[in-house]
């Protein structure tokens, strides 16, 4: 990247985090977590996993307990 693009980057950067701070302070945290490796797509998809396996746990648990008192 030249010294120009790298230089209107930062002013983009710049105006950004002074006109809408809310946004910055959600892209900085996005970068933190992937900086850490914990990317908010993989952490819905373990809490997805997670909630499917309870569901199905559940079931099963009712099936056995369906099926020891024959109803």
């Amino acid at each position: 990247m030249s010294a120009a693009e790298q230089r209107i980057l930062t002013e983009i950067e710049h105006s950004l985090r002074t006109n809408d701070r809310a946004f910055a302070t959600r892209i900085d945290r996005m970068n933190a977590a992937q900086a850490t490796g914990r990317s908010p797509k993989w952490t819905a998809t373990a809490g997805t996993v997670l909630v499917v396996a309870g569901i199905m746990t559940g079931l099963m648990v009712a099936v056995v307990v369906l099926a020891a008192f024959h109803i």
